[in-house]
């Protein structure tokens, strides 16, 4: 019908970088060494996660805790899970080059309006922490670790992230050479 035959024409582009497949009918995306780089730059982030997700799972039914510590570290958790989500879904969005797409923009925004949030965060768990801290329960420990790890594993994901987006430079620089080759050899 006229919708699968829609689906199977290229669109309009203004640039061959934005596109999964250019105008050559070559793929554009990340390659394994841009996967590879972006993975080791959240890794500190997933591995925070992955431990809060094994608390959060192990006192799922400790009721005899305070559940707003439950709740906080949820909340870290979340907010790890979008920082980790979002610069994975950003890598694997386009090829390393000097232009940023639409999505790449709103994925950037994104993260770092949620590291916003985790400073807002952190002060509500230091209020939560004090709240509960006469309270004998394994979540007082594990929410003390997190107010402490949080901070320290943001610092790291961004030092990382850094090292990450300083060793694409190099893909990032070829990527750029060659779009703008391609658009001067289709003109």
């Amino acid at each position: 019908g006229p919708l699968s035959s829609r689906c199977r024409q290229s669109p309009v582009q203004s640039s061959p970088r934005l596109s999964v497949i250019s105008a050559m009918g070559e793929e554009k995306g990340p390659g394994v060494y841009s996967v590879c780089v972006g993975v080791c730059g959240v890794g500190p982030a997933i591995i925070w996660l992955a431990v809060l997700i094994y608390a959060l799972w192990t006192h799922h039914k400790d009721t005899g805790c305070n559940v707003s510590l439950w709740s906080w570290l949820g909340g870290c958790a979340c907010v790890f899970g979008v920082i980790v989500g979002g610069h994975l879904l950003k890598m694997v969005s386009d090829a390393p080059d000097f232009s940023a797409s639409s999505l790449e923009v709103c994925l950037s925004c994104t993260i770092a309006c949620t590291g916003c949030f985790l400073l807002g965060w952190e002060i509500f768990g230091i209020l939560q922490y004090a709240a509960a801290e006469g309270e004998i329960c394994t979540l007082t420990t594990w929410t003390l670790g997190a107010l402490i790890v949080n901070p320290i594993v943001g610092l790291m994901t961004t030092i990382t992230m850094i090292v990450a987006q300083a060793a694409l430079l190099p893909a990032a620089l070829f990527n750029a050479v060659e779009g703008s080759s391609d658009e001067e050899a289709s003109s």
